[in-house]
């Protein structure tokens, strides 16, 4: 079995991650960490799919190239962040 090895290579960007790769993804993720916070189930979703096309846009750099594993991803670190504004939101009441 042989590699393409710049399909190797992109998985991990050398080195960099998401966040790097993608311009503004860390506010896009936040924002919707927060509205699944609010309950604003909707406008996270509609802006999940607005991130997951920003990933497939820099599928070449982030060996993501289809929008159902970028949906996942953008829904994992959405989870992630509405667990963490939670948290804050908790720890300072």
């Amino acid at each position: 079995m042989t590699e393409n090895p710049t399909a190797r290579e992109a998985v991990w960007a050398d080195g960099e991650n998401l966040y790097d790769i993608v311009p503004a993804l860390d506010a896009v993720i936040e924002t919707i960490g927060r509205d699944l916070v609010l309950g604003e189930y909707s406008l996270a979703q509609t802006t999940a799919y607005a991130a997951a096309q920003m990933i497939t846009e820099q599928g070449a750099v982030s060996g993501i190239r289809d929008e159902a594993t970028a949906l996942l991803v953008v829904r994992a670190l959405a989870e992630s962040a509405a667990a963490t504004e939670r948290a804050i939101d908790g720890s300072s009441s």
